[in-house]
């Protein structure tokens, strides 16, 4: 797959490549982010903070292309560098880390499959801390249209057939039927939106699936030829789904930035529900 690196591919090339963990806490988790391990050699790119807009009012939201390419350069990475993004739960916010350097125009970049949890599983090379560097990078943020949406976008598109909406959270989430972990939130989905759980996109094993699971995936969720938008609770696993589209050809993709952290807490746009018989 050309967005994905395994395990042992990066056993192999360690010493070629710069490591970023993106891990994050899930909503509703309290306290500080503390990985059960680090893979030898990674260095911290930390979503909520240092690349997050600080005047942002939704959690995580992508930072300017300024604040991104100062970001990226005191971690040492430079423009010849090939960037392996991995995370604490598997696939979680990996692609989010993936999707953003993606949307400042560098490409090379890929998630690792199975993430932190499988480089334990496999007793692969780990470090007391992350890795540090006292030499500026020299990365050049090139920012790329469409790659982020905001509200607006999506409200437009609702009712055009060219355009679908994939929404990444669970399906009782997306339903209705479960209470959202933050606080304030309605419940429901998008109007005119399809449901493609993030988590469905792995195996047992905590792999991604094979690319012709993955097209059937989102085939039966509707999707076609049309350009496809992606929500989430606040704009991290919908990033999993845009990968996931990427990988299978799809084009144009945009991700809706704030997400339901915005979208449920605004009572003058509409939201849809499910009922259990649906």
């Amino acid at each position: 797959m050309k967005n994905i690196k395994s395990c042992h591919w990066l056993l192999n090339n360690l010493d070629r490549v710069v490591i970023l963990d993106c891990g994050m806490l899930k909503a509703g988790t309290k306290g500080n982010y503390e990985p059960p391990g680090i893979i030898a050699g990674a260095k911290r790119f930390n979503i909520s903070k240092t690349f997050s807009d600080p005047d942002g009012r939704f959690p995580s939201t992508m930072c300017s292309a300024e604040q991104f390419q100062q970001g990226v350069r005191e971690l040492g990475i430079s423009q010849q560098d090939t960037v392996i993004v991995y995370d604490n739960f598997g696939l979680f916010s990996a692609a989010r880390g993936w999707w953003m350097f993606k949307a400042m125009g560098f490409e090379q970049v890929y998630v690792l499959d199975g993430g932190l949890v499988k480089w334990l599983e496999l007793g692969l090379p780990l470090a007391a801390e992350y890795a540090h560097t006292s030499e500026l990078g020299d990365f050049v943020a090139n920012p790329q249209t469409g790659y982020f949406i905001d509200k607006a976008a999506v409200l437009a598109a609702i009712d055009d057939p060219e355009v679908l909406l994939l929404d990444a959270r669970s399906p009782q989430r997306f339903s209705g039927q479960e209470c959202e972990p933050r606080a304030g939130m309605r419940s429901g989905h998008i109007p005119g939106s399809a449901n493609v759980h993030y988590a469905s996109v792995l195996d047992d094993s905590g792999l991604l699936k094979p690319k012709a699971q993955l097209r059937a995936l989102l085939s039966e969720a509707g999707v076609t030829s049309q350009a496809l938008q992606f929500s989430c609770g606040s704009g991290i696993t919908a990033c999993i789904l845009a990968m996931i589209a990427d990988e299978c050809g799809f084009y144009p993709l945009s991700v809706y930035d704030a997400s339901w952290s915005e979208w449920g807490q605004d009572l003058d746009v509409p939201v849809a529900t499910l009922t259990p018989e649906n």
